[in-house]
């Protein structure tokens, strides 16, 4: 692995070339404005790329040791490089090649050698394209009120979190949490009452999660938590923490007024661990729906584990 210093801010380029004297040429041409890694064979590089995360690799059509589509094929197929943009460096000019490797999703090739003008005009358009792209499915997966991710960006997630809990033998819990009464906050006080209620709890909810974790706005007044590598009983204890300080918070009414009510929620915990494992994802939000339900069910204001006695919470004024 060769590489040229590290700057904070600056794009990361993986440049993967067999030959040394054009790996060296591009790493120095490239270092004034990005930080750039160089692997010389297909193995190598496709290390560093998982590892590192590069925003563009400049990757060889041929390799000794490994077609360069072989490459491309191995990035897309890895969840951590699918969306690094590739560009093939080559010297082969034939056109059904090249056109082989855009069907296959590089976004450009640049023919060797090339002028720097040349490919730093290639390299900043494929940027400025990835960073849109990113963007927009940032967008595709945010929720607009809240900020947090929606339904189809939990549904991934709840994918790839159970995936590697039950690969690597950890616990998972999924934690579904209801704001109470939000129809009521609705008609009796409006929805813009109603939206700052929701706005109150996910703020909550995102000062309590710690990086590893996971939040999600799953409908109208229901978030989804998932908690990686805690149980049911040490997800009860996020929970409650939730509850309890959105009693403490206020809402105001339309015209500034604080609003005649305190907010509450109802929850509903399940977990996938080595001792009680879940089929699926499906049946891990199931348990936790249940127990949602259960909550509800109780009388709302409460945190429910799923396959254990429902305990009512202590008594609070409003």
């Amino acid at each position: 692995m060769e590489r040229r210093g590290r700057t904070s801010g600056r794009s990361l380029l993986l440049i993967i070339e067999d030959d040394a004297g054009v790996r060296e040429s591009l790493m120095d041409l490239l270092a004034a404005r990005f930080d750039v890694l160089a692997a010389q064979d297909a193995d190598a590089g496709l290390e560093l790329a998982r590892e590192h995360r590069p925003d563009l690799v400049l990757l060889d059509r041929f390799l000794p040791s490994g077609d360069g589509l072989m490459v491309l094929e191995a990035l897309q197929r890895d969840a951590r490089t699918e969306a690094v943009p590739v560009i093939f460096l080559t010297g082969d000019a034939d056109e059904a090649t090249l056109e082989r490797c855009l069907e296959m999703g590089a976004v450009d090739f640049i023919h060797k050698p090339a002028s720097a003008r040349e490919l730093l005009a290639r390299i900043d358009r494929a940027l400025r394209q990835s960073e849109q792209q990113r963007r927009l499915q940032i967008l595709a997966q945010t929720d607009a009120l809240t900020g947090l991710a929606n339904f189809r960006a939990l549904t991934v997630r709840l994918e790839e979190e159970f995936r590697r809990a039950h690969r690597y033998q950890y616990s998972l819990s999924v934690v579904v949490i209801d704001l109470d009464h939000l129809k009521a906050i609705n008609d009796g006080m409006g929805h813009d009452v109603g939206n700052r209620a929701i706005f109150a709890l996910a703020s909550q909810l995102k000062g309590n999660l710690r990086e590893s974790d996971f939040a999600a706005r799953f409908g109208g007044d229901e978030f989804v938590a998932l908690l990686p590598h805690q149980t049911a009983l040490e997800a009860a204890v996020f929970a409650e923490r939730i509850r309890a300080g959105l009693r403490t918070v206020g809402v105001q009414k339309s015209d500034g007024r604080p609003a005649p009510f305190g907010l509450s929620v109802s929850v509903g915990i399940a977990d996938h661990t080595l001792e009680g494992p879940k089929e699926d994802p499906d049946a891990l939000m199931k348990a936790a729906d249940a127990a949602l339900y259960e909550a509800k069910r109780e009388g709302r204001d409460r945190v429910v584990v799923f396959g254990r006695p429902v305990i009512s919470p202590p008594v609070q004024r409003h």
